[in-house]
């Protein structure tokens, strides 16, 4: 029985390690807000966490600064990182009619 329990402990503890590990991590932490809520923390984000977050989340994108200029593309300003990661964030919630604030920005090419 003492076997058993310990093979059940170790085929669930790198799960339980990776929820306690999604719990305090800022990143995890920033995908479950929404809303004003979501709006407002991104607004207090400098440039540099946002390009970090988008990349995180999507690591094939270009978001860093020293890739937007090695493929000759424009740097991303801080309110285009912010519209993007709340668009990315938001997406994932159901119901979520495609606004932040006043302006539609779902489907938008950023």
């Amino acid at each position: 029985m003492e076997s058993f329990i310990k093979q059940i402990i170790a085929h669930q503890l790198p799960k339980i390690l990776a929820m306690e590990s999604h719990r305090t991590d800022w990143r995890y932490q920033l995908m479950n807000l929404k809303d004003k809520t979501l709006f407002d923390r991104l607004m207090l984000m400098k440039r540099q966490e946002l390009l970090a977050w988008l990349q995180w989340h999507d690591n094939a994108g270009t978001y860093a600064d020293h890739d937007c200029i090695r493929r000759g593309i424009p740097l991303f300003t801080k309110t285009q990182a912010l519209t993007n990661a709340y668009q990315r964030i938001m997406r994932e919630h159901e119901g979520w009619d495609g606004y932040m604030g006043n302006e539609y920005i779902r489907g938008s090419v950023l």
